[in-house]
């Protein structure tokens, strides 16, 4: 499943694309089990993060996140191995492939909380900003429930970013870029099933799901393997970070 001239030219001018059709209802529906499955097991192990970066109280909204879910459970760790995916990370980053970070992102109906403004490689901090950002819808991401949003074409240079609150007392999502114009943004709007792909200097965002419904999604975050380790690499578990692919 390779992305075509078209996907790949609106890539690099806007920074993202969107793409239907990856997975059908079966896939998702048996992906959609291991994932709350999941999440409960984390939740009684009180090991379930809650990673929004609003000013809101964690008891009032969450964003929870699934860390290195491929470690958590196996049909996340067949995902990574699917070739259908791996043929559309190469059409963006070439052969050689490693997974940086991988994270289930769950926002619960009604208080599901935002996530401000960012770029990944702010965190990740790979050379040659060699990194793209692959997040599957497992609910209809939308507008309503707390989708994505993108400013096209401002993935050419890294922003300033302010840390919103010390570490030791919150982890998830604690940089935002607070002074930036976002009158541009647009929402990246996914059906089930369905990516949005993202360079790893395009500033997103996303706000509260004020649905019924929850908004589940997965994020999978590739580098190319033949640049230098990022630091990060050094404080994830091990087998945290595979080599996916090589071109050799």
């Amino acid at each position: 499943m390779k992305l075509d001239a078209a996907q790949i030219s609106a890539f690099d001018r806007d920074g993202f694309v969107l793409s239907d059709g990856y997975l059908d209802d079966g896939e998702i529906a048996h992906i959609q089990d291991c994932y709350m499955e999941t999440a409960a097991r984390l939740q009684h192990e009180q090991s379930l993060e809650n990673v929004q970066s609003g000013e809101d109280e964690d008891t009032d909204f969450q964003v929870y996140q699934i860390r290195t879910a491929h470690l958590q459970h196996a049909i996340f760790r067949m995902l990574i191995h699917d070739t259908r995916l791996l043929d559309l990370v190469e059409s963006l980053l070439g052969p050689d492939i490693r997974l940086i970070h991988y994270q289930g992102l769950y926002k619960p109906a009604y208080t599901g909380g935002e996530v401000g403004w960012h770029q990944d490689n702010h965190y990740f901090e790979v050379a040659e900003n060699r990194t793209i950002t692959v997040w599957l819808a497992l609910d209809d991401a939308t507008v309503d429930n707390g989708c994505m949003w993108y400013l096209p074409g401002r993935h050419k240079k890294l922003l300033a970013h302010e840390q919103l609150w010390d570490t030791s007392e919150k982890k998830g999502f604690y940089y935002a870029i607070r002074d930036i114009d976002d009158s541009g943004a647009v929402p990246a709007e996914v059906r089930k099933g369905g990516f949005a792909i993202h360079h790893c200097l395009m500033p997103h965002r996303s706000l509260k799901n004020q649905t019924d419904r929850p908004r589940r999604a997965i994020a999978m975050h590739f580098m190319d393997a033949t640049v230098p380790d990022p630091s990060m690499l050094k404080i994830l578990p091990e087998g945290a970070t595979p080599i996916l692919r090589r071109s050799s």
